[in-house]
């Protein structure tokens, strides 16, 4: 699998939007307005497929899928 569809994977999951209406250049905004439950929810997704904690600045700069994606690979 690529680490792009894991990313959209995991936002299809937290956001519950189904994957094939993510494009790979959206905007996670343009997904589905974020809220605290929601990126709450992207955080832990995302810590539990790194395990370990991510940094809070790069979890703050997150724009986009493919930034989900780019984490995703950096903290593997």
């Amino acid at each position: 699998m690529s680490v792009l569809l894991e990313a959209k994977e995991l936002l299809s999951g937290c956001l519950f939007i189904p994957v094939e209406k993510i494009d790979d250049e959206a905007t996670i905004q343009s997904i589905k307005e974020m809220d605290s439950l929601s990126f709450a929810s992207v955080v832990m997704e995302l810590e539990e497929r790194a395990g370990r904690t991510i940094d809070v600045m790069e979890l703050l700069e997150l724009k986009t899928v493919r930034d989900v994606a780019t984490l995703l690979e950096r903290y593997r």
